[in-house]
């Protein structure tokens, strides 16, 4: 496999998984809303220990960035601390009370998604045996696995900061009449934005390529993006297709 092959395989990895994760944080909300006369009051305070794992993954993160040997065994060993840490913090919610207004999937829910998240990484820490097993070989390929291994760290850290930022925003109370409104509409404005942009550039492309037709039926954003995505080897647009896709399923389901 060589390294462009191995790096999209990677992307298209991530932009499978990041909707997947989102959806998961949106159905919390949603059993949260249908919960008979469901009140943040209902919801068990999140663990202290949410916390340790936040810096444990922090670290994780900064270690896989170095692509050193010693980086790989830190990533390893703070992968397992992270997992450990996880598992009193499941314990700790187990046994609080979650109250009779809160809807009974509100808890299989966060489990899920927590669940989730600690499936990857332990898909990320095969992933780091993997790489250490093999450090020792030179060459391209040899790097490029290393690169690879920390940007799947950093979408872990990334995803996992969204999670605990979910969780901690599901608990404000009236959350239509708080900053979350605002703050909301805004994510959607600049998504819309982002997706916007990469359809003019789009445009722009096929319009200096002489396909003034395949440009002015781009003015639809599903035909722009189909142009990009299945002409990607003929336009070089692997990548924009591939963050311009990201951007719209992030938009559609800020939408929801």
């Amino acid at each position: 496999m060589n390294n462009e092959t191995s790096s999209m395989g990677l992307r298209v990895l991530i932009a499978s998984l990041a909707p997947l994760f989102i959806a998961t944080m949106f159905c919390g909300w949603y059993f949260r809303d249908t919960g008979v006369g469901s009140t943040t009051e209902a919801l068990p305070a999140l663990p202290l220990l949410l916390l340790l794992s936040t810096a444990i993954l922090a670290a994780l993160s900064y270690s896989a960035e170095k692509g050193t040997f010693a980086g790989l065994k830190a990533s390893l060993v703070l992968g397992f601390a992270f997992l450990i840490s996880q598992s009193f913090v499941w314990s700790d919610l187990i046994k609080a009370e979650t109250g009779a207004g809160v809807h009974p999937m509100y808890a299989f829910n966060f489990y899920l998604m927590t669940a989730l998240h600690a499936a990857h990484v332990v898909g990320g820490l095969v992933y780091s045996i993997v790489s250490l097993q093999s450090f020792k070989k030179d060459g391209e390929e040899m790097q490029q696995r290393v690169r690879n291994h920390a940007v799947y760290w950093h979408f872990l850290g990334a995803t996992w900061i969204g999670i605990l930022l979910n969780l901690l925003a599901i608990r404000v109370p009236n959350p239509e009449e708080s900053f979350l409104a605002p703050l909301s509409a805004a994510v959607c404005l600049v998504l819309l934005v982002i997706v916007l942009v990469y359809q003019a550039i789009a445009i722009k492309m096929l319009w200096r390529r002489g396909e003034r037709v395949f440009a002015a039926f781009s003015l639809l954003l599903p035909v722009a993006f189909l142009h990009i995505w299945a002409r990607g080897e003929e336009l070089d647009t692997q990548k924009m297709a591939l963050r311009w896709g990201i951007a719209q399923a992030l938009l559609l389901v800020a939408m929801m």
